[in-house]
């Protein structure tokens, strides 16, 4: 049973645009840099907050929610959240998924998924190229709804659909 997404964003929230590594078959477990974790999150190491996951259907609305909490080890510099890709159950042979992220609330986030060959895919990866990444490794951009919205116009994310 999916949820209408309850409020309407403006389009001047924050949006996380990420490649997804394989990261030997745990892919789920997205990993981030810690420029991610601070800037987009803005969770810390030792930080024990939760943050709220409401991932988006294509259509707009909420097929799921959870409560999830940044695991960041001592070992390395990669943050890691959990975020469930549907039906998708094996990483792509070609290509990266990518998860896209809005801020709707304190603490709370709104995502989709998409694997290669998925519609609005390809016109992310334009926007991944279109500018500087944030931190090391896969490329991740933090932009505004609005923007993102200029290369994905069906994203679904803001609301009221």
């Amino acid at each position: 049973m999916s949820l209408d997404i309850p409020d309407l964003l403006t389009g001047t929230e924050m949006c996380l645009v990420a490649e997804v590594p394989g990261a030997g078959g745990r892919w789920q477990q997205v990993h981030f840099n810690l420029d991610i974790a601070r800037q987009f999150f803005g969770l810390q190491r030792g930080d024990g907050r939760s943050i709220t996951l409401e991932r988006i259907a294509p259509n707009g609305r909420i097929v799921e929610r959870s409560s999830r909490q940044l695991v960041l080890p001592e070992s390395n510099g990669n943050a890691r959240i959990e975020f469930s890709f549907g039906s998708a159950s094996q990483y792509p042979a070609a290509g990266r998924p990518l998860v896209v992220v809005v801020e709707s609330g304190y603490l709370t986030y709104r995502y989709r998924t998409l694997m290669p060959g998925n519609p609005g895919h390809d016109l992310l990866l334009d926007l991944l190229s279109a500018g500087p990444s944030i931190g090391r490794g896969l490329r991740r951009r933090i932009v505004t709804l609005d923007d993102l919205e200029l290369y994905w116009p069906y994203s679904a994310l803001r609301g009221g659909v």
